[in-house]
């Protein structure tokens, strides 16, 4: 039997990692259901798009991107059932690099091309942050300026969020009913809707997951983005990107410190929010014109413009830049978290150290107070040795 390949290629801030973490946290229940998840682990579907995009000559390219895609590949199409292989940054594919992706496999699969999308009022401040949280420094009123005055959409935000673009270039040659659209709810709606629309469209039973995991990759307030934005300017040349400005900059300073504080939400002026809407409704129209397969309800990407939104409850719909004196508060208070967590990490290395040391020095006693520690490791290591004697006399 042909595999059914689902290729989720976008849209970034679109609920992707939610949906993501739910799946490869419970991968074993995706495969009982007859869902592979292909290569060793996540980061393999991210360096695949490195791969499909063109970027593996890049000196700061991971050597393990090289030829990722085509091992996803044959990985799929020995399979015989579904199989999902998403990441939001497929998005940024040209179209000639999309064909090439999809003609790997459309020879021995069913390919199908899914996105999922949302409301352009959310976007744009999502998008800023997310773009602040990879070392920008433009600011948010800079950041809407170039969103608005990209009349011919050749900016990596129209690039990833012109949804219907996506599909173009990703869909191009398939059956309609092969493209489809997944569109993510209104703000404040029950989570387990998206779920519920991507697990079905999957094939998977969305009940059997849990899906109250530990949300990540959170949208920062104001002030939280501002101080950020600004420690980007003050670094300068330093900590590069790609480099260690991930490691430390955005997984501690960003997802570690600032995000679980509260701050205020961004918002788009009026005029912002009438832009956005026209825009999705341009995008929706051409969905709709191409035929494609919609999970949800188009009217979903068109935000309600006059309005907060229900994830954004607020009284003025402008955004102020924080104050100095806020910013400094909120400085200190990012200080002091960071050194809690210096200390957290500190203090493992020194544990790591004293291992080391106990292990080197005193092996004898080491094996016999860590004996407890190691025999789940031991029993699996036991059960690997004996069922590769058995294939070996079989």
């Amino acid at each position: 039997m042909r595999p059914r390949v689902f290729l989720h290629v976008g849209s970034p801030k679109t609920g992707t990692t939610f949906l993501q973490d739910v799946l490869w946290s419970q991968r074993a229940t995706a495969g009982e259901q007859g869902l592979l998840l292909p290569g060793e682990r996540f980061n393999d579907h991210f360096l695949a798009t490195l791969d499909v995009r063109g970027l593996v000559d890049d000196p700061s390219c991971p050597e393990r991107a090289r030829g990722m895609w085509d091992r996803l590949v044959a990985e799929a199409l020995a399979w015989d059932g579904s199989v999902l292989i998403s990441h939001e940054l497929f998005a940024g594919a040209t179209a000639e690099q999309a064909r090439q992706a999809v003609a790997a496999l459309a020879d021995d699969a069913e390919v199908h091309v899914v996105v999922t999308a949302r409301d352009h009022v959310r976007q744009i401040s999502a998008e800023w942050q997310e773009h602040v949280k990879h070392r920008s420094a433009a600011t948010f009123d800079a950041f809407i300026r170039e969103v608005r005055d990209d009349a011919a959409r050749t900016s990596w935000f129209w690039q990833v969020q012109d949804y219907a673009g996506v599909l173009e270039r990703w869909g191009a040659g398939l059956p309609a009913d092969q493209v489809h659209v997944v569109t993510v709810p209104p703000a404040g709606a029950d989570p387990t809707i998206l779920w519920e629309r991507f697990a079905g469209l999957l094939g998977v039973d969305p009940a059997a997951f849990d899906i109250e995991l530990e949300r990540s990759n959170t949208s920062l307030g104001a002030e939280q983005a501002e101080l950020l934005r600004r420690v980007n300017v003050e670094l300068g040349d330093r900590l590069p990107l790609p480099g260690p400005y991930p490691l430390v900059v955005k997984n501690v300073l960003a997802h570690r410190v600032l995000e679980p504080r509260a701050g205020t939400r961004l918002a788009l002026d009026a005029a912002d929010q009438e832009f956005a809407a026209a825009a999705a409704r341009g995008i929706a129209d051409r969905i709709a014109a191409m035929g494609a397969d919609v999970v949800g309800d188009l009217d979903e990407l068109v935000p309600v413009v006059g309005g907060a939104t229900a994830d954004e409850d607020r009284d003025d719909n402008a955004y102020a830049v924080p104050s100095d004196a806020t910013l400094l508060a909120e400085s200190v208070a990012t200080i002091a978290e960071l050194l809690v967590v210096l200390n957290e990490r500190r203090a493992a290395v020194q544990r790591a150290d004293d291992l080391t040391t106990t292990a080197q020095e005193k092996p004898i006693r080491f094996a016999l107070v860590h004996a407890s520690e190691q025999r789940p490791l031991l029993r699996k290591l036991r059960a690997a040795y004996r069922a590769a004697k058995e294939r070996r006399s079989n």
